[in-house]
């Protein structure tokens, strides 16, 4: 019997896939999250596609597909032209006439677990892959004061909301037995205690790592699960930077691989027939990086990390050049085909997520617009 899946609100699905791939985490220029769309819409049918264009609309609405989910937004500028006679605007209509939003996760999938720069590095073979620039993401450190019989609960509140992760540990904190002090005045309730008397309670310091974005929802949670009136806490900005997530990878080769073995694997990896390539000295690579889609900009990281290889899109001349003079071989499988994958990835992401509550499909018809001829 055919699954007919189950209808969700658009703001329901948002808010599951955002707490494992949050908006907060794209670059300051990027248009990730909803880019067209009711948050109340219901939907029943998810369509996954690279870009977003008038024949994946077409195939959304004939395939009754009410969300798009992209890997690029609908808009990749500041700007978005909504004159109705032009191409972006007669998009923008018909998704509004066909009732279809549109959803991207771009460069923040980009930097997450779920990185496609991940994914090939470890179809590449490579150990020890860490992100080639870190993400710049506001931390705090939350600390909370909780009477005993309330600690186990109040944690419990903190982690189910997002706190406590620190790279691959979760559920991460530290406490502090101690005796607290507090004398409510005539129009208070307290939970322990009495009005207008002070009273000495033992309770537990709880420290915690929250991301800023999601100090309110932690804060909120935290309340709801302590017991007290006025809860104290203390929040403390960080420095700190998360290891463990940031654009591009980089890793180990246990074996130097040769020139001409790795073009023969990148083909097999980003099933591309052409590269562009730029040789160094080396005859051998063994530590070697990538960025998906425009890279480029990483070329002098690359440099600093000493990598032997980096592989990425859109490579200018000039950029090219810096690579050869200081020795760093490059290649360019076209920012298509580096990414193309991103959609397999999302689609992944959302049956984990929401098993057999949505119906998915995949706009399979877009290709590399480039021909070499």
């Amino acid at each position: 019997m055919e699954n007919r899946g189950l209808i969700m609100k658009l703001s329901e699905i948002i808010k599951t896939f955002e707490s494992r791939i949050p908006k907060a985490y794209q670059e300051s220029w990027d248009h990730s999250g909803l880019n067209l769309g009711s948050p109340s819409q219901e939907i029943k049918k998810v369509l996954f596609s690279f870009d977003i264009c008038k024949e994946v609309i077409d195939y959304a609405h004939k395939n009754k597909c009410q969300l798009i989910v992209s890997h690029h937004p609908f808009r990749m500028t500041s700007n978005v032209d909504i004159n109705l006679d032009k191409y972006e605007g007669k998009l923008i209509a018909e998704c509004i006439q066909k009732n279809i939003s549109l959803y991207s996760s771009h460069t923040n999938h980009d930097v997450s677990q779920d990185s496609l720069n991940f994914h090939y590095l470890k179809k590449l073979k490579l150990k020890n892959i860490k992100p080639l620039s870190k993400l710049s993401l506001n931390l705090c450190k939350l600390i909370v004061f909780v009477p005993t019989t309330h600690t186990q609960k109040v944690l419990k509140a903190l982690f189910a909301a997002g706190a406590g992760t620190i790279g691959n540990y979760d559920e991460c904190s530290f406490r502090l037995p101690g005796t607290g002090t507090f004398r409510g005045n005539e129009f208070t309730n307290p939970a322990i205690g009495q009005k207008l008397i002070r009273e000495e309670v033992q309770e537990e310091r709880i420290e915690t790592i929250v991301k800023e974005h999601d100090l309110t929802s932690v804060i909120a949670c935290m309340k709801q699960a302590h017991p007290y009136e006025e809860v104290a806490y203390d929040i403390v900005p960080l420095n700190n930077k998360i290891d463990s997530l940031g654009l591009g990878a980089y890793g180990i080769c246990e074996i130097s691989i040769s020139k001409n073995e790795m073009i023969k694997q990148l083909k097999s990896v980003f099933k591309c027939k052409n590269i562009r390539f730029v040789s160094s000295h080396k005859k051998q690579f063994k530590k070697i990086g990538i960025c998906t889609g425009s890279g480029a900009n990483f070329i002098s990281k690359a440099i600093g990390l000493h990598l032997d290889l980096f592989i990425t899109g859109d490579i200018k001349y000039h950029q090219a050049v810096e690579a050869k003079r200081n020795d760093l071989a490059l290649a360019d499988v076209g920012h298509y085909h580096s990414e193309k994958d991103a959609i397999l990835h999302l689609k992944q992401i959302f049956s984990e997520l929401f098993d057999s509550k949505l119906k998915y499909d995949i706009y399979t018809k877009l290709s590399d617009v480039f021909e070499f001829v």
